[in-house]
């Protein structure tokens, strides 16, 4: 037996006089366990040296060798090692040019046969390098056969990479999102079925996850499926990444039916704060829409935005960019000034939260420069917050609905969406009344005064107005905090003669 032969040289170095050796001893007695063992362990060695697309031929050698071998599961030690050298072998592939996708279809089916101990880190390793293969249609048949139950707690975790940098998705996220990717690019009905329960599944149970409800959505799509099921699917995952562009467009999709909320879709995309050369795919399909309804010079505006970029970048123009670049139209909108109009903002926060309650509000103040208002919106409830995020100006006195988050202690107010009503408010903090002007004694305190009730008129109003004791004025007053007395009480919001 030259089982210890064998070790030896393979620890000095001697790879290729060690398995010459583990050859000739395994000929001897095929059945002999060590020497059987010996001569895997000298095969792992090969398949170390040659992991690289440039060696496959070898690569691919010592691994049929290794099948033909049937070495045993109960080889525990020999089998957790193997897997490094093909991660080794399937990373060096994908990052070579033009290799095609038969070589990680070849070794697939290949290593199947392989007793790889499952759950393991090594098992995890392998996984996580067939998701590297580029445009390989085979990773579907890959993941059932690894089997998505075979994760462990580990695979759920972000990695650190050795230089401290945390990767953005873990394993199995990472694992799922391959796999819907694959489905989309090749539809396949049946197969979506089945897996959209896994994946949603998977976002419930690990809420922090922001990817599985978007690929439910695409699914859905890819598939053919109801509307409201889509959109249903998608909001939750557009709430968390509103601000990213790609989120808008692919809401888009689901509202290809419905003209206003497609268009106001595509709009919230482009209106993203990021680099315009990311926006460049959306930019072409906003110019195509806004063609298709007529607003020649909108369209011609995104157009050459998404010229412009190609320009930059030295890309070329899509073949539907170019068709439009010369139809009729484009060179008619030359000088045009663009017309299309659409509340976008007010549209896609009313998806984006329909199922929240809304909360009528009056604006009792306007800080046009921080952008900043105060609203009243119940009796003995007043707050403020940013609203330029969602409408482009208020005024005091506008009647406006929102969705409240949640109102800190100093009334500073977390709001999901904010739009101005159509109609006037009337409660008990808000009402119209009308009566003449008042003043104290030494005139410089205004008062609306009817018949039962006196109505403080702000400084700002009466001077702006320049009011006359006794003329009559109406106006709408706003039961609102002072906060120089520190009192609730009734002002006039706007007056009108």
């Amino acid at each position: 037996m030259a089982f210890k032969d064998v070790m030896n040289l393979r620890k000095s170095g001697k790879e290729e006089e060690a398995y010459n050796l583990a050859v000739a001893d395994y000929n001897l007695d095929q059945n002999d366990t060590w020497a059987k063992r010996a001569l895997s362990w000298c095969i792992y060695d090969g398949l170390k040296s040659s992991a690289t697309f440039e060696q496959s031929e070898i690569f691919f050698s010592k691994l049929s060798e290794l099948k033909d071998l049937e070495v045993p599961a109960s080889e525990e030690m020999l089998w957790g090692k193997i897997a490094w050298p093909i991660n080794a072998f399937v990373r060096d592939c994908s990052k070579t040019q033009n290799i095609g996708t038969e070589t990680y279809t070849k070794l697939f089916e290949i290593i199947r046969e392989f007793p790889f101990a499952k759950p393991s880190h090594e098992y995890s390793v392998l996984l996580n390098a067939f998701l590297t293969a580029k445009d390989w249609d085979g990773i579907v048949d890959f993941c059932d056969w690894w089997g998505f139950d075979n994760f462990r707690n580990e695979d759920f975790v972000y990695e650190v990479l050795p230089n401290g940098k945390k990767m953005p998705i873990s394993l199995v996220e990472s694992a799922h999102i391959a796999y819907a990717k694959a489905l989309i690019n090749k539809p396949d009905k049946d197969a979506i079925g089945v897996f959209i329960p896994k994946l949603q599944s998977l976002a419930e149970q690990n809420p922090k996850m922001q990817y599985p409800n978007y690929y439910v959505g695409k699914l859905l799509l890819a598939s053919g499926s109801d509307k409201q099921e889509v959109v249903k699917a998608l909001l939750p995952f557009v709430r968390k990444k509103q601000s990213d562009f790609w989120a808008w467009q692919l809401l888009a999709e689901a509202f290809m039916d419905d003209d206003e909320k497609y268009m106001a879709c595509l709009l919230r995309a482009v209106n993203c704060h990021i680099q315009e050369q990311f926006l460049v795919r959306v930019y072409l399909i906003l110019a195509d829409a806004l063609r298709q309804r007529g607003y020649y010079a909108d369209a011609r505006f995104y157009l050459d935005k998404y010229r412009q970029i190609k320009a930059e970048t030295q890309t070329n123009v899509s073949r539907d960019a170019n068709r439009m670049l010369h139809e009729a139209w484009y060179a008619g909108a030359a000088g045009q000034k663009p017309t299309y109009e659409l509340d976008y903002v007010s549209i896609t926060n009313e998806l984006l939260f329909a199922d929240k309650p809304e909360t009528d509000a009056v604006v009792s103040f306007v800080n046009k420069d921080k952008k900043m208002v105060t609203v009243v919106y119940g009796k003995g409830k007043e707050g403020f917050f940013k609203y330029d995020r969602f409408v482009s100006r208020l005024n005091a006195g506008d009647a406006i609905k929102i969705r409240i988050q949640e109102v800190s202690e100093d009334g500073f107010m977390k709001v999901y969406s904010v739009r101005v009503s159509d109609s006037p408010i009337t409660s008990d903090y808000c009402k119209s009344v009308s009566g003449s002007v008042s003043s104290n004694i030494s005139m410089t305190t205004f008062f609306l005064q009817t018949e039962k009730e006196s109505f403080y008129i702000p400084p700002t109003i009466s001077s702006k107005m320049q009011l006359v004791i006794g003329e009559p004025v109406s106006a709408l007053v706003l039961y609102s905090y002072n906060k120089k007395r520190e009192q609730w009480g009734w002002r006039c919001v706007t007056v009108t003669r």
